[in-house]
């Protein structure tokens, strides 16, 4: 690969809306999923209004919401869609038993089915109620990252970051011993990485990843939202390239307590990549 196509890898959008959000009468180029709507469990997707209208339209499969609430969600060049149940208030939805799980939306039929079940996690009392927190498919090497706290205590970090095959939804490779967030996979630096954020800390840590997309090396901080914001230690919920190729970290409070991480105030931090010094600098606090 040349630099210049390192450098596209998740700039160059190749999702495609699921061909059932048009047959629904929906507008796929202003159609998305949501996690956090209202009074809504599970998956939903909305069509943002036109200029002068003032109803949001909404809709939900009957399949959406019979996992309980989901957090990260990520598609793929077919419109399929992958996501992550989290506890909401208490784990009755989603115990620690079953919470390691990704599911994913059918394209052509809109079902929601269970994906992938990833390994079992250990399960003794302390362990914190949360399973994977953090999801993306890399358009680029046709890979699906997911990132999992489960079976992490308050005091042990025994996460895993994973690789999937998304055709089978089989473990390809796995990171283990990091408690990791919101997912990314960038080239912009000129070369390939997977961008993650820390669930204990407000850093964001860089891994490379060779070119069949198996994690290559140790993770490094990249940046840090340390002392930044309204908050000073926010956690990496979503990490995204904007159209120009700076680093976009949605960041909110996270302490591994019962809350769903889309119901807290979010605050958007703006990193532009500095190729003579080769960091990232702090652009813009939205």
């Amino acid at each position: 690969m040349t630099e210049t196509e390192i450098s596209g890898i998740g700039m160059q959008s190749c999702r495609q809306s699921a061909p059932f959000i048009r047959k629904l009468g929906f507008d796929p180029s202003r159609t998305a999923f949501s996690s956090s709507e209202k009074n809504m469990k599970g998956l939903a997707i909305f069509e943002l209004p036109k200029p002068g209208d003032t109803i949001k339209k909404l809709w939900q499969h009957k399949t959406w919401s019979q996992f309980g609430y989901m957090g990260s969600i990520t598609t793929d060049e077919n419109g399929n869609a992958y996501t992550a149940p989290i506890p909401f208030v208490n784990t009755l939805d989603n115990p620690v038993s079953i919470i390691n799980r990704i599911y994913k939306v059918d394209a052509q039929s809109s079902e929601l089915k269970l994906f992938a079940i990833l390994p079992q996690a250990d399960t003794s009392p302390g362990v914190v109620p949360h399973g994977v927190l953090g999801l993306f498919y890399d358009c680029h090497g046709h890979k699906l990252y997911a990132a999992s706290v489960a079976g992490s205590t308050m005091e042990k970090e025994n996460g895993i970051l994973y690789m999937l095959d998304p055709a089978t939804g089989k473990v390809l490779d796995e990171l283990k011993g990091f408690d990791a967030c919101g997912v990314f996979v960038g080239g912009i630096t000129g070369e390939k990485k997977l961008y993650f954020g820390h669930a204990r800390t407000p850093n964001i840590y860089t891994v490379s990843l060779d070119k069949e997309g198996y994690f290559d090396g140790k993770p490094e901080i990249a940046l840090s939202l340390d002392q930044l914001g309204p908050r000073g230690d926010d956690k990496a919920r979503r990490i995204r390239y904007d159209q120009y190729g700076n680093l976009m970290v949605f960041g909110v409070e996270f302490n591994f307590n019962l809350a769903a991480q889309s119901d807290k105030p979010e605050t958007v931090y703006q990193f532009g990549y500095n190729r003579v010094e080769k960091k990232w600098l702090l652009m813009k606090i939205h």
